[in-house]
């Protein structure tokens, strides 16, 4: 610890200096929709980033887009931080924050509990709670020397749990990557609360804004791609890899996994490869279409490099791909010749089944290139009572099943609805 955290107090800092990072950042973060009210952009203004990172530059601390990195496991791998600026604003947005509001944060570092704690004022309640005693007593020390301490409860403690004493909370904000929603923290929300969290989903991490619609029924929908540390405890991420190469591994958190040793014969096979005529600008996102594969039976994320793979993938280092038992397909994005600026998804099969396996992956691709590319992407139901069924991922403790249409969607709610009686 340095002295500033053993003495509570952040480095001395030219307020002017201070000032006008913070003026830029507030202009980028409003530029990208990030920050969109004038509740949160007071909150943002009032609560001293650089006090609870004062072993950081403040440019870097006042950068928009950095990541402040400050705990460590022994491998080396990031396990506690203070989040970019653009994740915070945005997930204060969506959790629609108001006066008076209990809050529970789940992962603590202490400046987000200041954020959380300006925006429900003084007639609101906040608790932070983390698993890591350190990132507890670093969480205290700045909330006490920023003048927070009276009005963040932290408590150490493993969040799979949530924290029954404070229950029950209007908001629960998750900063830490979570790959399931245990539930109690279904349970400590009160009807019509929101649970805001990094959901990682087949492999995908993204902002899930869920809505409590009685009983065990969440009812969201989804946002931008992050990148935060995992959970630890009891509902730390346990994800199954299986080699394909000497570089690449499947990771699925699907059924059925690939034997030991299965993978590599199959993928030395002769790819077959299917053209799906859908094409992309370099610079065109294409976050729905992570989330419509996601639905596929056997999916998982081939991650890693190697020189078999000849195109560029989708987004480096992950490649979309269904397993079937005895068939390996996937999704590449190679540059369409001639063109420098355009791609077009490519599915490419190996095994038994490689060109059925590559044919039903383009078509998934063309439906959505046909239906869904520019739409606003699904609503989403989280419940643990959901069928085994087509596109329902399961997860330890519940059901997620993305609703892709209006009608679609009623049908979803007309289910759970009944579900509930």
């Amino acid at each position: 610890m340095t002295t500033s955290e053993a003495a509570g107090t952040a480095p001395a800092h030219d307020p002017a200096v201070i000032g006008e990072l913070l003026d830029r950042a507030v202009t980028r973060l409003k530029a990208v929709n990030a920050l969109c009210s004038e509740e949160v952009e007071r909150a943002v203004r009032a609560v001293p980033r650089h006090a609870f990172a004062p072993e950081f530059p403040v440019a870097e601390v006042y950068d928009p887009k950095t990541v402040l990195r400050t705990r460590y496991a022994e491998d080396g791998t990031a396990t506690s931080s203070v989040s970019a600026m653009w994740v915070h604003t945005l997930m204060l947005e969506r959790a629609r924050l108001a006066p008076g509001m209990r809050v529970l944060e789940v992962g603590g570092g202490g400046y987000n509990a200041a954020l959380v704690a300006e925006l429900v004022g003084s007639g609101g309640a906040v608790t932070s709670i983390d698993i890591d005693p350190v990132v507890v007593r670093r969480a205290r020390t700045f909330l006490a020397g920023t003048g927070y301490a009276d009005r963040v409860q932290t408590v150490e403690g493993d969040a799979e749990h949530g924290h029954p004493p404070g229950a029950p909370f209007d908001r629960i904000i998750v900063t830490a990557a979570a790959g399931d929603v245990p539930p109690a923290w279904t349970e400590q929300l009160v009807d019509g609360g929101r649970l805001v969290l990094p959901l990682e989903v087949r492999g995908y991490q993204r902002i899930y804004a869920f809505t409590k619609r009685g009983g065990d029924l969440l009812v969201g929908e989804t946002g931008n791609h992050v990148g935060f540390v995992p959970m630890q405890g009891a509902g730390a991420p346990d994800p199954r890899r299986v080699r394909v190469t000497g570089t690449v591994e499947l990771a699925t958190d699907a059924d059925p996994v690939p034997a030991p040793g299965a993978l590599p014969d199959v993928f030395a096979l002769p790819a077959h490869q299917e053209p799906t005529g859908v094409r992309i600008g370099g610079m065109e996102p294409f976050s729905t279409l992570q989330m419509w594969m996601t639905g596929l039976s056997g999916f998982g994320l081939l991650t890693g490099t190697a020189e078999d793979f000849v195109h560029r993938p989708m987004v480096s280092n992950t490649t979309p791909a269904v397993w079937d038992g005895a068939t390996l397909a996937y999704l590449l994005l190679p540059r369409v010749p001639g063109d420098t600026e355009v791609y077009e998804y490519v599915a490419c099969g190996h095994g038994p089944r490689a060109e059925e396996a590559a044919a039903s992956l383009a078509d998934h691709v063309r439906v959505w290139g046909r239906d869904h590319r520019h739409g606003p992407g699904p609503r989403f139901l989280a419940h643990p009572a959901l069928p085994e069924a087509d596109r329902v991922v399961r997860t330890r403790h519940t059901g997620l099943l993305a609703l892709w249409d209006r009608t679609e969607a009623d049908h979803g709610l007309d289910w759970a609805a009944d579900a509930r009686e």
